[in-house]
């Protein structure tokens, strides 16, 4: 049944994927050519929407976002932090919900054809994981991409939950957020999982989307950005257990 889903799903799905170098990156390589980074931007992020949209609807997921009234008005220097359940996660993130931010992601991702020109758009930081070194490298990348105005999304549990809880959150993800003095914006995601890694049928799977209030680091004293994880975690609980 999983395998047949997916199989349906690509059909539909790989068709936007080989065509997005035209539609998607020659038109955004155009605008900028002719001085409209705004216009790039605006397109690119429209098509990742769009793209992300696209992969949830042919699986059979319909997502519900709650709470975009809570976003900041000034889209820059944002640090999204929630529960991570599915590799859909990511596609939900840009797609209905209609976010942007860069992502940590393994290396080897920069090899897939198409996929690496996502990567590049969407200023993905990449991680060596053979490399010990290579996580300290891109904490710095991740808070200098953070100080320069870019947004960038981090799951705190560092994998995929299985058991349809949120995991123990790792402290050391909130560094990226206190070290760049970047604006924290916690949501937490249910039910995706079904969607994908947990196929059992064709039934249209019902997920839910909830974001929560901005969280401002510049101006807390070091007791309070020492216990930040804790509150940042206790939130994203919170809104987890409020989705249906």
């Amino acid at each position: 049944m999983k395998a047949l889903r997916i199989t349906f799903a690509v059909i539909f799905l790989l068709p936007i994927l080989v065509l997005s170098p035209i539609y998607v990156f020659f038109i955004v390589y155009l605008l900028e050519v002719v001085g409209k980074e705004k216009a790039a931007q605006n397109h690119l992020r429209r098509s990742g929407s769009f793209t992300g949209s696209a992969i949830l609807f042919f699986l059979g997921v319909k997502l519900v976002v709650t709470g975009r009234e809570n976003l900041p008005e000034t889209r820059e220097g944002i640090c999204y932090m929630g529960n991570h359940q599915s590799m859909l996660d990511i596609a939900a993130f840009v797609g209905p919900a209609k976010l942007w931010g860069s992502i940590m992601a393994k290396v080897e991702v920069k090899k897939i054809p198409i996929i690496n020109l996502w990567c590049k758009a969407m200023k993905i930081i990449f991680i060596d994981r053979k490399s010990p070194h290579d996580s300290i490298r891109a904490i710095f990348t991740g808070v200098e991409h953070l100080k320069n105005g870019g947004n960038l999304l981090i799951f705190p549990e560092g994998t995929r939950s299985k058991t349809g809880k949120i995991g123990e959150l790792k402290a050391g993800s909130i560094k990226l957020a206190t070290r760049s003095r970047a604006t924290i914006v916690p949501f937490a995601i249910k039910n995706l999982r079904p969607g994908f890694e947990g196929i059992t049928n064709f039934r249209r799977v019902h997920a839910h989307m909830a974001i929560g209030k901005p969280i401002e680091t510049k101006d807390l004293s070091k007791e309070e950005l020492d216990g930040l994880h804790e509150v940042v975690y206790g939130v994203i609980t919170d809104l987890f257990d409020q989705l249906p």
